[in-house]
């Protein structure tokens, strides 16, 4: 398993605070559609999405914070990313590993093109839920360029 370089799936374009997405699939869309425009994603990105998604539910409920990790295989993304997004209100979900109901607010696409990262990157995220002042301070966040610089120390220290 090769180190992530979180640098490098780290960027400013990629945050998007304002989103107001009905539910999963348009959220769905409305993320894919930018990022596509950027550049990250194939076009098949959404749909894969979808797919995944309904097959192995990416929401997690931890302590201080309930949040989703969409992700797709590798094949559907042109390059790294961790798309942070905020909801304007919190949608319907299932959970990771019991499929449960539950709702976020919170969503972190994973852009990964090596799938070894995966388990990785899941790891660190729930490292870094486990700690109340990350979810405060993720959760005060209303400015995409702050919100950068607060993923980048948090990711990178």
């Amino acid at each position: 398993m090769t180190d992530i370089n979180y640098k490098e799936m780290l960027h400013e374009d990629t945050i998007f605070l304002t989103i107001d997405a009905n539910d999963r699939d348009d959220l769905f869309e409305q993320i894919a559609e930018r990022l596509n425009k950027l550049g990250y994603v194939k076009d098949s990105y959404a749909e894969a999405l979808k797919k995944r998604e309904d097959e192995f539910p990416t929401g997690l409920v931890t302590k201080y914070l309930s949040i989703a990790l969409p992700h797709v295989d590798p094949e559907n993304i042109n390059k790294p990313f961790i798309a942070a997004v905020k909801n304007i209100k919190p949608i319907h979900m299932l959970q990771m590993g019991s499929n449960e109901d539950m709702k976020a607010q919170y969503f972190f696409f994973l852009g990964i093109t090596d799938s070894s990262h995966q388990v990785v990157l899941l790891q660190k995220f729930m490292l870094l839920l486990r700690n109340k002042n990350f979810a405060d301070e993720l959760t005060s966040q209303t400015d995409p360029k702050k919100m950068f610089e607060f993923l980048k120390k948090a990711f990178l220290s």
